[in-house]
């Protein structure tokens, strides 16, 4: 059997929940991480055809529904074992310290935190601020370790170093963690390494933006003419408060450089409503609020050397999979959202750009 036990450290608070949706370790969410990060491992092998992967994923990973080859079932339990140190709860359970930002569309400051964090965060009217939903949270800061097993002739096809690797560079998990709740930084890795532009396991999951678009899953990390869409902040953080604001004023930012035409409900997409679905105050007037669309564009808080945090932004793009979102141009659409992280004055840097 090949085993990693794996330090992991929470760099922002994750909205893990139990039966009790109390924050807690738990392993299924890790689990899910690891095979979405596997996916874009392992998406150019199995030439981005996404029922190769699948069936491939769940003879890897787990499957009650691959349908019988011959006399040969095919469903079968996970190759891959896994197991934390301990199960703690979380011990986050007051919400303190939040900053607000300015939001122009609505006329006045809005807590940033409930801006990257609404569903597991509220608003509590009687005190005035951000409360925790459920009561409870892991907090930054807190470790576990994971330990992984495997038997040793699956070791290529499930790309656990890769996989772990990208988990380290990209990885966030639970609750609203496209927003960068829930980022989380692995340590005890083989031959752990910063991200680079030229480092080859991140050259080996980049794909041309115009490609990407041609699926309706993410499968890549999106690459154009500069190199990786992948950008940090210029500056560090000594707080995930901190970070957490930045990110809420960059989102806020390239998303309302997006301007809409007229208010909802519209008849026809527009710009905005690529970047993710719904948008509040401006349903699509044939998907209203059911429809759902995830934001591409994903955040990760990670740690420096001198233990000082900064942010991440990488974008994975894809197609779009409602219909009702055919109508502008994504490539066009998406290259001015990049144009504004390109931009210095906003703060962010690109990948391998130079200082």
């Amino acid at each position: 059997m090949q085993q990693r036990n794996l330090s992991i450290q929470m760099l922002a608070p994750a909205f893990l929940g139990d039966a009790e949706q109390k924050g807690t370790w738990r392993t299924p969410p890790f689990k899910a991480l690891l095979r979405e990060w596997w996916r874009v491992a392992a998406a150019a092998e199995h030439a981005f055809d996404h029922r190769r992967l699948r069936e491939h994923e769940g003879l890897l990973f787990g499957n009650a529904w691959l349908e019988p080859v011959g006399k040969q079932d095919r469903f079968c339990q996970s190759k891959l074992r896994m197991a934390f140190e301990h199960w703690n709860l979380g011990t986050l359970k007051a919400w303190e310290g939040e900053a607000t930002v300015m939001h122009p569309e609505v006329g006045r400051q809005v807590g940033s935190h409930l801006y990257l964090g609404y569903g597991p965060l509220t608003y509590d009217r009687q005190n005035r601020q951000s409360a925790l939903k459920s009561g409870a949270a892991l907090q930054a800061d807190a470790t576990n370790v994971l330990r992984l097993a495997w038997p040793e002739k699956h070791s290529p096809e499930m790309r656990i170093d890769h996989t772990l690797q990208l988990i380290d560079w990209f990885g966030t998990v639970g609750g609203r963690s496209r927003n960068g709740w829930g980022s989380l930084a692995l340590s005890d890795l083989p031959q752990r390494a910063a991200l680079h532009d030229t480092h080859p396991l991140l050259r080996a999951v980049l794909r041309p933006l115009e490609q990407c678009l041609k699926l309706d899953w993410p499968h890549a990390i999106g690459q154009d003419a500069q190199g990786a869409l992948v950008w940090h902040s210029s500056k560090a953080f000594t707080s995930w408060r901190e970070a957490m604001q930045f990110l809420a004023q960059t989102k806020i930012g390239f998303r309302t450089a997006l301007d809409f035409r007229g208010g909802g409900p519209h008849h026809s997409a527009q710009e905005r409503h690529l970047l993710a679905y719904p948008v509040t105050n401006h349903d699509l007037a044939h998907a209203g609020r059911n429809a759902r669309q995830a934001n591409q564009l994903r955040f990760k808080l990670y740690q420096c050397p001198d233990g000082k945090l900064r942010v991440r932004i990488f974008h994975t793009p894809h197609g779009n999979a409602l219909s009702e979102l055919k109508g502008p141009d994504p490539l066009a659409t998406w290259a001015k959202v990049h144009r504004w992280l390109d931009d210095p004055t906003h703060q962010l840097q690109r990948l391998g750009a130079a200082t």
